[in-house]
């Protein structure tokens, strides 16, 4: 990137206001004395945990090439995702454990046709969940919750027929779809799997962006929620956890957390704070506001498993929270919250990812691909055209034809 002298002082005043929007915006009071003594109050300790016995946990993570290739007016994707299990280890901390099936690679052919378009969208979907779309709509909770947030009742095969399905050079949003579409079906095989894990980890939000629409929604948000309808079935812990909690000022419940722990570091470790909703609480979180935290049926919790680590987001299943979480007792309630997080805790310590559970960054390093495996990928995806009797010469890279790859 270049710029001629002339540019250098506008882009110096652009920063400087930039930086003074910064600065006035974070300057806000956004958390009052009566607000911060209720989040002083609501931030919980727990035990920094390296010994656990008979725990096994599962993480899934996923990437892809979006697109790969085009043809025509038609692009190729691949969709990559994996899941991983582990067991806790005396000697090891944690032992992998094999999981056969829980691995998803997806070549999608996409074309921009308005009738080919959408089945090819929705069977690139069915073959990574591996049934057919009504089968994940109508097991699923999600037509349940938008029911009651849209305030109107929909079938099955409405819910099917309006389900975004974006253009095939649209890479960002179908990048998107695919790649949750490809983590949450290796999420599913795992919480499937035997045997059990205590808990599944997934790598982004319970958020449902579309479910108070009346019409729209994503097959994503199907799939996310029945994977927390399987995993309650059988006693599993199906835990979104973002690196990015994506609130304002949560320096401040730093602060306050400090505080709570008695710490005498620069920053606290090893705490948690449930974030207030209703029913459950009486009281709101000011940071939180327009933010749908916590999401629809969901609990939401900001934790920290290390001092070099940030606060991260979990998101669990609110009937999960009501039932394996919630107890008779306030004290009963925190003794169960305490548990998981020593647990999840507990997976946190291998050095390659201190702070945060393994089993994702496992998931992770398997699913992301290397340039060179793009490459392969590419070259499988074209040899295979060319023995159908396609011209090799019809496909394209366009950002390395282009000298941007």
């Amino acid at each position: 990137m270049r710029f001629s002298v002339h540019f250098r002082q506008g882009i110096k005043e652009q920063l400087g206001s930039l930086a003074s929007e910064m600065a006035e915006w974070a300057e806000l009071p956004r958390v009052d004395d009566n607000e911060a003594h209720r989040i002083r109050a609501a931030i919980q300790p727990f035990a920094h945990t390296t010994d656990r016995s008979d725990l096994l946990i599962g993480g899934v993570d996923g990437s892809g090439d979006y697109p790969s290739l085009s043809y025509g007016d038609s692009f190729v994707y691949i969709t990559v995702a994996q899941g991983t299990k582990y067991q806790s280890d005396k000697q090891t901390g944690l032992k992998e454990l094999n999981t056969p099936g829980t691995e998803v690679l997806e070549f999608s052919w996409i074309p921009e046709d308005d009738v080919r378009r959408p089945r090819a969208i929705d069977a690139a979907f069915e073959r990574m969940v591996g049934c057919p779309i009504e089968e994940i709509i109508e097991a699923s909770d999600y037509k349940a919750i938008k029911n009651r947030l849209s305030r109107r009742a929909h079938s099955t095969e409405e819910l099917r027929a309006h389900l975004i399905r974006p253009h095939a050079a649209d890479a960002g949003n179908l990048a998107i779809q695919l790649r949750s579409v490809g983590e949450l079906s290796a999420a599913l095989r795992l919480i499937r799997s035997a045997p059990a894990p205590a808990y599944v980890l997934y790598d982004s939000t319970l958020s449902l962006p579309f479910v108070p629409r009346v019409r729209n929604s994503l097959f994503h948000e199907h799939l996310k929620r029945l994977c927390c309808v399987e995993a309650r079935q059988r006693g599993i812990g199906f835990f979104s956890l973002s690196k990015s909690h994506g609130l304002p000022a949560v320096e401040r419940i730093e602060l306050l957390a400090k505080e709570a722990c008695g710490t005498g570091q620069a920053s606290a470790e090893h705490w948690f704070m449930r974030m207030p909703s209703a029913p459950y609480d009486q009281w709101e979180l000011t940071i939180a506001e327009t933010r749908n935290v916590p999401p629809p049926a969901a609990v939401t919790y900001l934790v920290r498993f290390h001092r070099n680590t940030p606060v991260m987001r979990l998101d669990m299943d609110s009937n999960y929270w009501e039932q394996s979480v919630k107890g008779a007792s306030k004290e009963e309630t925190l003794r169960n919250e305490k548990r998981i997080f020593e647990d999840l805790d507990y997976s946190s310590h291998d050095q390659r990812c201190f702070g945060y559970p393994y089993p994702i960054k496992a998931g992770h390093d398997r699913a992301s691909l290397s340039e060179q495996e793009r490459v392969a990928l590419r070259k499988m995806v074209i040899d295979a055209a060319v023995s159908a009797g396609i011209s090799r010469a019809q496909f394209r890279n366009a950002s390395a034809a282009t000298g941007h790859a």
